[in-house]
């Protein structure tokens, strides 16, 4: 699984995530609910070039014969259609666009597109139409050829914002085929997000950080394994161990979402809503955990949620450094250890 790139986004339904992948949209290693790609007004033949054409490619999936059965047609309104449900595919359904040309030639961002997009997606919840994933390019930046430093930004805002309105939705990813473009895509993000030098340092630059993590590996192989075999999160960190290309503010991501995962595993804290990280760790005091591991896991949390934070950092200090990550590293060390322990012990 190609992760570029994660931005965490804090929400009232818990932590969600927008990532970056450097893949073929139309054949993702991931299974999403909705693929979203865009056309021309009411033009949907595969030319060169496009997410149609290996659509058509890849899948067999005429676009064009899928607009003509629609399950919700929100052309006249919001510029969009779904498509029915699709079998034997890592997406169930499709979301056509068909503004986003005219909507950049307009404004040179496509804001009125974007927003009619996720109105769509929102929409759809009260459709009885399940969505907590989807997949989508860098719209208009393809075929269409529209700059994606214009384009971006205002993309990024709206998934944040669709994100913290639709408790639903839980992730967003951006696929790029392109390996430069991708580049490109994770550059501007991390301007855009004014993420520091060290956030952006790659981990294995420090030889104690290598040792820590190739321990980390070996554990969160046992773990996905036995356990998790097909999380998402996990693989998505042991790749990026493996490849030896982890950024600070990716592990940062990853492992924050991880100690909640695993936390979330041995609970017995139920409820209909949104557990926090903090309130499952607190409740280890009550079967008998220690004080000092409970100390890991808080370090874990506040060292995650300040890696995750995007932007400057008006705390002193503002940055880390990598004696700070040392110290991370070997909490998620320990809770792993404590995780493996407590699920022999239980089992």
């Amino acid at each position: 699984m190609s992760l570029i790139n994660i931005i965490s986004v804090p929400t009232t339904s818990g932590i969600k995530t927008i990532e970056v992948h450097n893949q073929d949209i139309t054949k993702l290693q991931f299974n999403v609910d909705v693929l979203v790609l865009s056309a021309y007004h009411n033009q949907y033949a595969p030319a060169e070039g496009t997410v149609i054409k290996a659509l058509l490619d890849n899948t067999g999936i005429v676009l064009g014969n899928l607009s003509q059965t629609p399950q919700l047609d929100l052309r006249s309104s919001l510029n969009c259609w779904v498509s029915s449900e699709i079998s034997s595919q890592p997406f169930k359904q499709i979301v056509c666009i068909e503004s986003i040309k005219t909507s950049i030639n307009q404004s040179g961002t496509g804001e009125s597109a974007l927003s009619d997009l996720f109105g769509t997606i929102a929409l759809l919840h009260y459709k009885k139409m399940k969505v907590a994933s989807i997949a989508l390019p860098i719209l208009g930046a393809g075929f269409q050829k529209n700059s994606v430093d214009a384009i971006l930004p205002i993309l990024i805002e709206k998934a944040i914002d669709s994100l913290n309105t639709n408790s639903e939705l839980n992730t967003i990813y951006f696929v790029e085929v392109n390996e430069e473009k991708a580049k490109l895509i994770d550059k501007t993000i991390n301007s855009f997000l004014n993420r520091g030098a060290d956030k952006l340092e790659k981990v294995f630059d420090d030889p104690l950080l290598t040792a820590s993590l190739e321990l980390i590996l070996v554990k969160l192989v046992r773990i996905k394994n036995k356990y998790f075999f097909k999380n998402k999160t996990i693989r998505n960190l042991i790749n990026k161990i493996n490849n030896r290309n982890l950024r600070f503010f990716e592990l940062g991501i990853l492992c924050r979402k991880l100690e909640e995962l695993l936390l979330a595993d041995i609970s017995d804290l139920k409820s209909d809503k949104y557990i926090s990280l903090f309130e499952y760790i607190n409740d280890l005091k009550s079967k008998n955990v220690a004080d000092w591991m409970i100390t890991y896991m808080h370090t874990l949390r506040v060292f995650g949620n300040f890696m995750a934070h995007e932007g400057e950092s008006t705390c002193i200090p503002a940055q880390m450094e990598k004696t700070d990550v040392i110290v991370f590293t070997h909490s998620l060390n320990r809770l792993l250890d404590f995780y493996i322990s407590f699920k022999s012990t239980k089992y």
